[in-house]
């Protein structure tokens, strides 16, 4: 399976936790990948104190509808554990424990797990949700979202 990002956008970042934050998505020639790019400053440590909610809807009807897909990790278990998505933070650079402090994670790829992904997807457009709380009160950090196409090779 290939993940295509086509538009990203942070829809809400907490000061008290977070500032400066760009997502954006590059491509560097005509026939290269697609790059994912994120900056910001985070002014605490991240460890399992952030839990990251990740949710995948369908692009249905001109319109993104919830889906059946996603799920919901602490900040550490997802960049070490989980083989898609922190799979692919981990491959760009970004460790656990996460200082403060200003980072820039660039050129996040798909990870090598897409490739050898058992099934078919069940859908073909979608957007996925990442919603960022503090773990011990549910205080939203942060809101982005990334829209992609999944492609079955």
């Amino acid at each position: 399976m290939q993940v295509i990002p086509e538009r990203s956008n942070v829809t809400f970042s907490n000061p008290k936790y977070v500032s400066n934050l760009t997502l954006n998505i590059r491509r560097y020639s005509r026939k290269s990948a697609y790059y994912i790019n994120l900056m910001g400053i985070n002014k605490q440590t991240w460890t399992n104190n952030i839990t990251v909610d990740v949710k995948i809807n369908q692009y249905l009807h001109n319109e993104y509808r919830p889906s059946f897909v996603g799920g919901q990790m602490k900040f550490c278990d997802l960049i070490n554990k989980e083989p898609f998505i922190g799979g692919a933070l981990k491959i760009a650079g970004l460790a656990c424990p996460l200082p403060a402090g200003y980072h820039a994670v660039m050129n996040i790829t798909e990870p090598p797990a897409t490739e050898n992904f058992p099934y078919v997807f069940p859908f073909e457009k979608g957007r996925i949700d990442f919603i960022v709380t503090l773990s011990s009160t549910g205080e939203l950090v942060l809101k982005a979202f990334i829209e992609v196409r999944f492609k079955q090779k």
